[in-house]
């Protein structure tokens, strides 16, 4: 019976010290993680930061309020449908047609990828680059955030002046013939009606009966935003960066979401701004590192493995 007790304790004192060892692991594991998520935010300064984001915040203040706005500055409500007719005027056909004619659930879901990461495209691209800390380091950052707020005002001062109808709507209308009102068309989901038909779930109708500006076809910031990235130092490589800018604008023109002449007005604006950032003025361009981009990444790779080194050693 001694000998029971004895090997009981003894198994229970075992138990207890690889619990005992396994916490204090997780919790310098724990410890490590913070350390290291510390250190990759201490160039970013919270002053640059929230001002590159002022122009974002303008964007989407202005963006939700306005049904305010439209009653406030008796801002056009009707759409204008005239961009299927300078589309065919341009290319002798409608783009958009000829993608979508040919459709199937695996071309759905391919479009439905970059619609779906487009919501969140800036918080992985400033986490991609303060992570990785490419292209000059954070002022990347700055500059980008700064870029993709103007863009955004830009083009929604654009739609909101010049409201204009997507494919979707053109390509479906009923109107009464004599009241010349709108009697029905496709929903706002378009061609992902069909994602959420199959998956049996409402998600692309609930994304897109939120937005309060209805006709806001051209330009397209759909592409518009990965075009704001390719010009910041694209993510991987210039490749990637320039086949994310493809791969929206076919699943814009494929869904019915967009006609090519909007798809090319967002890259326009995209460009307009950043010309205006490099040769009229933008506040981040004293922050710029001044050594090369390669070396700046080396130095500050070598800092953060020296001090978290550092701190391993010390729990």
């Amino acid at each position: 019976g001694i000998n029971a007790e004895y090997g009981g304790n003894r198994f229970t004192d075992t138990i207890h010290q690889v619990l005992k060892s396994e916490c204090r692991n997780k919790q310098e594991d724990l410890t490590g993680y913070c350390s290291y998520i510390t250190l990759l935010f201490e160039h970013v300064s919270i002053k640059l930061f929230l001002i590159s984001a002022l122009p974002l915040l303008m964007y989407l203040t202005i963006f939700k309020s306005y049904l305010f706005l439209k009653e406030v500055l008796d801002l056009p409500e009707e759409p204008h449908t005239i961009l299927p007719i300078i589309e065919y005027s341009m290319f002798q056909c409608l783009p958009h047609q000829i993608l979508s004619r040919s459709w199937n659930i695996t071309f759905d879901l391919l479009a439905a990828v970059p619609y779906l990461i487009h919501f969140v495209l800036p918080i992985l691209f400033v986490g991609y680059n303060v992570i990785t800390r490419r292209g000059g380091g954070v002022p990347l950052i700055y500059q980008y955030l700064w870029c993709v707020g103007w863009v955004n005002i830009v083009a929604v001062v654009i739609q909101f002046l010049f409201p204009t109808a997507p494919p979707w709507f053109n390509d479906s209308a009923v109107y009464d013939e004599t009241t010349g009102q709108v009697i029905s068309s496709m929903p706002n989901e378009a061609a992902f009606q069909r994602i959420d038909a199959m998956l049996g779930v409402p998600w692309f109708k609930s994304i897109y009966g939120q937005s309060p500006l209805k006709y806001g076809s051209f330009p397209s910031l759909h592409v518009a935003w990965p075009t704001v990235i390719f010009v910041h130092e694209p993510w991987f490589s210039t490749k990637v960066g320039l086949l994310h800018v493809v791969w929206i604008t076919w699943a814009a023109l494929y869904s019915s979401h967009h006609y090519l002449i909007d798809a090319l007005g967002g890259i326009s604006v995209v460009v307009a701004v950043k010309l205006g950032m490099n040769h009229v003025w933008e506040p981040f361009s004293k922050h710029k590192h001044t050594r090369p981009a390669h070396e700046e990444e080396n130095a500050s790779n070598s800092r953060v493995y020296t001090r978290l080194t550092s701190v391993s050693k010390q729990v």
